[in-house]
């Protein structure tokens, strides 16, 4: 037998994967040195004593008048972390929504102050490295929220232009380890870092800002009348594999700022890599099997689908409510702001079930109206359970949605009138939207029959539906859509019981599902 499309897909992930995990080894493998003249030793095998000395300035290549002197830390053990908070003194261009950098220089100890410019004798000292560290971004003001019935003029206000905030953390760090490196096999991504000391045989401290540790959502705003601000200088030692991973994961940032992703998202990809090193190697299994679990069931549900000639079995409403559902969150994700991590994958699954609704409803686009549909007993007999399940689910669901929209107009502020239409559809989404759900079980429970289902990509959703409640502790996401998370696991559970109490005769043709005839029916069938 050929292999199937699945497995040679799964054989490729796997193989893949197994070539990835291989290059993040070799990636943080101390390296070593034999080759003699060729060899950079480490300036920390003198054992020096080391101070931070940190400026701040509106420029990132500022002239002499324009740089502020903050304060200078002796690192009693640059082998240990060390945090201290700093009062800044803000530029006047910075108070006038300009921006504001951090210079940050490592040097050998001084036992007294530089006499004259500490600025430039630092930038000429030979045992001095230095990083620059952006301190400020440009953030639109929360949004003001309103009681829609009492303030609804105030609501056309609701627009403010971008302000400078100033980041509450400081974090550089520094590599520990006093590893020598070959001139000749020197990584690219630690090479940027390399500064020679006097003999040129030897390096300064490798020293960097340390991205991770810098997040967009810890901020201060400032306006004119702001003059210092509370700022943590954070110092944390690298060894060569935290080294690796961080100078790896900024230019993978870069890449990203390139495709689009904003702060926002970049910050919640930091939060996965900032973590234990184990945890993170779990993090990237997890992902990658829920990417491949995505593509497989993304593909048998189209090919479910492309090959479907009857409904017999199938909820036409399930479907019809999926599309609209899924239209809904994707229109919330983009009010909430939501991350892109979260974004990509609705919008793939909203256009699919978009593209379902024109299956189960042709149209005839030559006419512009609906195609005439004959259908078959066991069509009409699904339809009629399906009609059945939502008149009894329209009496409690109805009443629910439009209650809690309306409380959540007269008692609840709210950003605008599309924000809260948009908060209204998708609670009732969120809280009531897995009733929508039971008209397939209800179907299943009276055909006595799962056949008609797409089983393979029921499967591959349910585990993913699995990791996501793992995922929804890691990546930032709204309450409601995290929620949802967990919701969906009962419903899969309810599906593989049903599967299990009704079992699949193989040999059964899927469109011959038969409704048990009621006893009345076939004592009646018998007589005849």
């Amino acid at each position: 037998m050929k292999p199937g499309f699945t497995t040679i897909v799964t054989v490729l992930f796997i193989l893949y994967l197994c070539n990835l995990f291989y290059s993040i080894w070799i990636m943080v493998q101390p390296p070593s040195c034999t080759s003699e003249g060729l060899c950079l030793k480490s300036y920390l095998l003198r054992k020096p004593n080391l101070e931070l000395t940190i400026f701040v300035a509106p420029h990132s290549n500022p002239r002499g008048p324009e740089v502020i002197f903050v304060n200078k830390f002796l690192l009693p053990n640059y082998n240990d972390s060390y945090e201290r908070l700093m009062a800044v003194e803000l530029p006047r261009l910075t108070k006038r929504n300009g921006t504001l950098y951090a210079h940050v220089f490592l040097s050998k100890a001084q036992e007294t102050l530089y006499s004259g410019d500490k600025w430039t004798n630092l930038l000429t000292d030979p045992d001095t490295v230095y990083t620059l560290v952006p301190m400020s971004i440009y953030k639109e003001p929360e949004y003001k929220i309103f009681q829609l019935l009492q303030d609804g003029e105030n609501v056309k206000k609701n627009v403010e232009k971008p302000v400078t905030h100033i980041k509450a953390v400081l974090p550089v760090s520094m590599l520990k380890e006093p590893l020598h490196f070959s001139q000749i096999h020197m990584p690219s991504d630690i090479y940027q870092y390399i500064r020679l000391y006097k003999n040129k045989h030897e390096y300064l401290p490798i020293f960097l800002h340390n991205s991770l540790h810098d997040r967009s959502f810890n901020i201060t705003k400032i306006n004119k009348n702001t003059t210092h601000v509370p700022i943590l200088l954070r110092y944390e030692p690298l060894s060569y594999t935290g080294l690796r991973i961080l100078t790896q994961t900024q230019l993978a940032m870069v890449t990203l700022q390139q495709f689009g992703f904003k702060n926002k998202d970049i910050d919640e990809i930091k939060a996965i890599f900032d973590t234990n090193h184990y945890l993170l190697l779990i993090s990237i299994i997890v992902a990658f099997v829920h990417i491949l679990f995505d593509f497989l069931a993304f593909k048998n549900d189209i090919s479910f689908w492309r090959s479907r000639k009857s409904m017999a079995g199938l909820s036409s409403r399930l479907v019809i409510w999926r599309a609209f559902s899924q239209t809904v969150v994707l229109l919330y994700l983009f009010e909430e702001k939501a991350s892109m991590l979260i974004i990509v994958p609705s919008v793939i699954s909203s256009v699919i079930e978009i593209w379902k609704v024109f299956k189960i409803i042709p149209i005839d686009w030559k006419n512009l109206k609906l195609k005439q549909l004959t259908l078959n007993r066991a069509e009409e007999d699904t339809k009629k359970f399906d009609a059945e399940s939502m008149k009894y689910l329209s009496y409690v669901l109805y009443p629910l949605c439009a209650g809690a929209a309306i409380y959540s107009l007269i008692y609840e502020p709210q950003k605008s009138w599309y924000s809260w239409s948009i908060k209204s559809l998708v609670n009732g989404v969120y809280a009531f939207g897995f009733l929508f759900m039971l008209p397939q079980l209800f179907i299943n429970y009276r055909l006595k029959s799962v056949a008609n289902l797409p089983w393979k990509t029921f499967m591959y959703k349910a585990f993913n539906t699995f990791i996501d409640d793992l995922f929804a502790f890691i990546i930032p996401m709204p309450t409601a859509h995290r929620l949802a998370c967990f919701r969906d696991d009962i419903v899969f559970l309810i599906y593989i019981y049903q599967r299990w109490l009704y079992p699949v005769d193989q040999s059964r043709f899927d469109e011959d599902v038969v409704v048990p005839e009621s006893p009345s029916e076939e004592l009646k069938s018998k007589t005849d």
